[in-house]
């Protein structure tokens, strides 16, 4: 099977257990996911099947949303509540103060990522390097916050909805807000709602997938297609659609383009680019 499934990930598990368990399911020999999820974190996980895994660049670099939950009070040493306590405050913002403090973490702001993080230090985690006792000096880095939301909040702890462009560490936003507002604080919930245009609403659950036995498993997939929306689709005849599968160039009629998806009888059949009326096929599809 081929396609895009959104998955609806449970906190507890790594991106790679999910990936695991749909792997077995669908009885794949390809599969991959675009953008981490932590064990901490739930939500929107995409997972590519079979041939979808050609598409994944296309969905890597896409912004995402994020909802989360800031309890204010205390700072663990990861962020969120599977860290120890390293700083407590007393201290509880008003409403008005938070309100009043979220445009300064709109739009390109310099972020700090957590020791913690699973990016990568000289090729191997941080996290992992945190952990075996090493000293970590993690560099700033610039990221676009494209709008942060206030949902809710009860005088301990405050619901804020993100949605920010890739690289985003929400654990780190969360704690410079506290440490901004005068006080300390850590998250204990944090859901992916977003990835590109994949909401949670149409993500499913490992829970839900299993419980489908009248229907084929494909029925839960969206096609390969779903991630190339904004991406020039033209439809060429099968002479041309046979010579582009060998990956061979062929002539288009169409204006300069770094990315264009050709299809033939409504399939796709490649990803390319045209040059001087020339269709040049960098990804061709089996399918």
């Amino acid at each position: 099977m081929d396609g895009w499934l959104i998955l609806n990930k449970s906190e507890g598990m790594t991106s790679t257990q999910a990936g695991g368990a749909v792997k077995r399911l669908f009885h794949q020999k390809k599969i991959g996911h675009a953008g981490t999820l932590d064990p901490f974190a739930c939500g929107v996980l995409p997972l590519a099947l079979g041939e979808a895994t050609k598409t994944m660049p296309f969905l890597m670099n896409r912004p995402k949303s994020y909802k989360f939950t800031l309890s204010f009070g205390s700072q663990t040493a990861t962020g969120d509540t599977e860290g120890e306590v390293i700083a407590t405050s007393a201290h509880r913002p008003t409403m008005h103060d938070i309100e009043s403090a979220l445009s300064l973490f709109t739009g390109s702001i310099q972020q700090t990522p957590s020791i913690y993080s699973a990016i990568k230090i000289k090729g191997k985690p941080a996290y992992a390097r945190a952990r075996a006792g090493e000293d970590i000096d993690m560099p700033s880095r610039q990221v676009e916050i494209y709008e942060l939301t206030l949902e809710n909040y009860d005088g301990e702890s405050a619901t804020l909805n993100v949605h920010c462009g890739t690289g985003t560490y929400v654990r780190s936003l969360g704690r410079d807000l506290a440490l901004h507002l005068g006080t300390v604080g850590h998250l204990v919930m944090l859901q992916r709602t977003r990835v590109g245009h994949f909401n949670i609403d149409c993500a499913i659950s490992l829970e839900n997938i299993k419980k489908i036995s009248d229907n084929p498993l494909a029925c839960v997939l969206l096609p390969i297609r779903s991630v190339l929306d904004d991406i020039p689709a033209v439809s060429v005849s099968l002479q041309k659609a046979v010579k582009i599968r060998h990956g061979q160039a062929v002539e288009m009629d169409e204006v300069n383009s770094l990315s264009i998806s050709v299809l033939c009888d409504d399939k796709l059949i490649a990803l390319g680019h045209v040059q001087d009326n020339m269709f040049y096929p960098n990804r061709v599809f089996n399918i």
